[in-house]
């Protein structure tokens, strides 16, 4: 039986002496897509980290594809969107922003080949902006320099894809684009994609599974088990309302916790 792409065992992870992680037990099969969905400060940029290996944990276990975070970077298995990125007013093209991604595997100042052109420009098709390749990368719309960096953590053809808040900054027309996108990439390149998102109501639309963390997990599993009230009530700590697309219903709805009923 192939091993999962993503396996994390009991990790535990402090920073600065506060535990930010507890116990985190998660399973992620190949060519799953997973969201990670929880409060500021819970936990899930620290999760993302400590899958690359940024971040060591203090106890437990992280295995990436069968091997150790550090060596899954070293073959180019990880690729990894920040959630913020510097540099974006930086002069070059969006084909220069891309072939960025592939510096893991180059010498920084050695000039970038032909192929390693080729594969930015192959890189820029998967994500359908092929024909922006020359664009100054400032000058791209919000949605358009997302798609472009996460062609940028295509280049080095991960097996694994690392997002953090992808559509933070983009509007709600390119978000559902990006979503999109991500499932396309999900089935033609076979990826795993794990991706943090504050969008509760519109990635269960689009996700295999959802994982609820405020440090730990919360729930894990079919993403409209995670719509409950009552459990979002529980991992944000207040109430909440949620307004959601359910492609079995007709139109929007809005799930509303127990609380509010007594407001």
């Amino acid at each position: 039986m192939p091993a999962p792409a993503i396996d994390l065992k009991k990790v535990t992870v402090s920073l600065n002496g506060r535990p930010v992680l507890e116990n985190i037990t998660l399973q992620i099969q190949e060519g799953e897509f997973w969201g990670i969905i929880g409060p500021n400060g819970g936990g899930k940029t620290t999760l993302l980290r400590t899958i690359l290996g940024i971040i060591k944990p203090r106890g437990g276990e992280v295995r990436v594809l069968g091997i150790s975070p550090k060596e899954a970077v070293k073959r180019g298995w990880l690729g990894y969107l920040p959630q913020r990125m510097t540099g974006r007013n930086f002069p070059v093209s969006a084909l220069e922003v891309v072939m960025l991604g592939e510096c893991n595997r180059s010498n920084f100042f050695k000039p970038f080949q032909r192929e390693e052109r080729e594969a930015a420009l192959h890189a820029l098709r998967l994500v359908g902006l092929e024909g922006k390749s020359q664009e100054p990368f400032p000058q791209l719309s919000g949605g358009e320099q997302q798609r472009v960096l996460i062609a940028m953590a295509l280049a080095s053809q991960p097996r694994v894809l690392l997002l953090d808040e992808p559509n933070t900054g983009v509007d709600v027309v390119a978000q559902e684009g990006l979503y999109q996108v991500l499932r396309r990439l999900r089935e033609e390149l076979s990826l795993t994609i794990l991706m943090v998102t504050h969008d509760v109501g519109v990635i269960s639309h689009f996700v295999d599974r959802i994982a609820c963390l405020n440090t730990t997990i919360h729930f894990s599993g079919d993403p409209w088990g995670a719509m409950e009230c009552d459990l979002l009530e529980k991992l944000y700590g207040e109430p909440v309302d949620v307004f959601v697309h359910h492609p079995q219903c007709q139109g929007c709805h809005v799930l509303r916790s127990k609380s509010h009923d007594h407001d």
